[in-house]
């Protein structure tokens, strides 16, 4: 696996990972991890879905969005937002893919707040989206949040507020703390029902003008993070021809990538929808 570096716009450094170098255009995907995470998550469960998918014939690209993996953390606190991810980092790591591909078909493969990014950077373009075709894994709308879930946002909100940040690693959720307006940010999106940035966009109704094929991937035990309805409201949202909901039985939310029987159960959806839609 080879790493470079880019910058984005607004001048943050970010890593950017490929697990090999091929040079016959063929069709590429760049994984996007979630909170909590980094590009390890995909190289996980014996390989991964990185390596699963390069076994398919993929070029697969691997992303640490900021304040994650090898990318730049954050200055100080509260000094990035959300959308800073959709505006920044996403534009940036979509062109340098492009550019070292010379153009071949590009998918973005999110798993929960990466899939929110993408889908939200292709609702800002709409028609005008570079992407060949979106794939999310555990991607939630807002809708019909339940107790539990609703519980954990607002607590994850009030975390973020009082420390500076979400101190993931010290509360075992996952290997990477997250900077507090990034997850506050994306939390109140889902507790206030609407996806709907700082300029007034709305991004949850904008996801109709999108015509880039989709695929949203939902676990059935996945009960907390992003519910079965969840995952659909986003997929009817998307106003694609060509869109998919796909249920993935015994697994929960980190299980799509990190449990073994998602080699089985899972990846397969994922990789045969992929090749099927790019070679249409």
């Amino acid at each position: 696996m080879s790493t470079r570096r880019l910058r984005t716009d607004d001048g943050v450094e970010l890593a950017l990972h490929r697990l090999r170098a091929h040079r016959d255009r063929r069709a590429a995907a760049l994984l996007v991890h979630g909170a909590f995470s980094s590009h390890t998550a995909w190289l996980q469960a014996g390989g991964g879905l990185a390596h699963f998918l390069g076994e398919r014939g993929f070029d697969v690209w691997l992303a640490d969005q900021r304040h994650h993996g090898g990318s730049a953390r954050e200055p100080r606190p509260f000094a990035w937002r959300f959308e800073d991810l959709i505006l920044g980092d996403a534009p940036a790591l979509v062109a340098r893919v492009m550019e070292e591909t010379d153009g071949a078909p590009l998918a973005w493969v999110g798993h929960s707040a990466g899939g929110a990014v993408g889908l939200a950077w292709l609702a800002r373009l709409g028609r005008a989206a570079p992407l060949a075709a979106m794939v999310t894994l555990g991607t939630p709308g807002p809708s019909g949040m339940r107790l539990a879930r609703r519980t954990l946002a607002l607590g994850a909100i009030a975390i973020c507020r009082a420390l500076g940040r979400f101190p993931a690693r010290a509360l075992r959720m996952g290997a990477e703390d997250e900077a507090a307006l990034v997850l506050g940010d994306w939390m109140s999106w889902n507790t206030e029902g609407r996806w709907v940035g700082r300029d007034g966009f709305d991004y949850l109704a904008a996801l109709a003008a999108v015509r880039t094929p989709y695929l949203g991937v939902a676990a059935e035990n996945d009960r907390l993070f992003a519910p079965v309805d969840a995952c659909r409201q986003v997929v009817s949202a998307v106003g694609a021809a060509r869109k998919a909901l796909r249920l993935v039985p015994h697994l929960d939310h980190r299980g799509m990538l990190l449990d073994p029987r998602a080699r089985d159960s899972c990846w397969p959806q994922v990789s045969d929808w992929l090749e099927e839609t790019l070679r249409t």
